[in-house]
């Protein structure tokens, strides 16, 4: 290789390890902001008034889920005096106890404990296609939220009039 290829070729591997840095940056602060967005729905969601079962607040998301890591960083704020715990969801269907489930594979599912009302919150796809009352929606590099108030209510719980004044749509 010459003197000028090889220069060529180190400006562009440059160039090209500059764009894949700020690509992941763009998508670690794209997760930091859907977490910090899903810490805020459940702080403006009203759950029914029976007592919890558990003395954590309980956030279930599969350990795969790109906000795995910006979610668990939110771990021991409070939710209704109950500490936030994200816990790793199981994959297969089972019933899970879970405040907030985030759903952020288009195959992925929930199947909530029976006495338990839970928040699911959809990372992207149709609102309302699969009983999540928040559908995270981003939209020319900014992030939006549906929300669906007919499931929200199949799952007993209430939104704050200042949340649902921000949804892009509220079904």
């Amino acid at each position: 290789m010459c003197v000028s290829t090889r220069s060529r070729f180190h400006v562009s591997l440059g160039g090209v390890c500059l764009l894949v840095s700020v690509l992941c940056h763009g998508q670690v602060q794209d997760a930091a902001l859907k977490a910090a967005f899903i810490y805020n729905f459940a702080l403006f969601t009203n759950w029914p008034q029976s007592p919890s079962a558990s003395s954590t607040f309980n956030v279930c998301v599969v350990h795969r889920s790109p906000m795995w890591d910006s979610l668990q960083k939110l771990n021991g704020k409070l939710i209704g005096g109950r500490p936030w715990t994200v816990r790793d969801a199981p994959s297969t269907g089972q019933k899970v106890d879970c405040d907030v489930a985030v759903l952020s594979d288009a195959s992925q599912s929930f199947v909530p404990a029976s006495s338990s009302a839970t928040l699911v919150v959809r990372d992207g796809g149709i609102s309302g296609a699969d009983g999540a009352a928040i559908t995270l929606v981003t939209e020319d590099d900014h992030i939006h939220f549906d929300i669906d108030t007919v499931q929200a209510q199949r799952n007993g719980l209430r939104f704050s009039s200042k949340l649902l004044a921000l949804a892009r749509n509220v079904l």
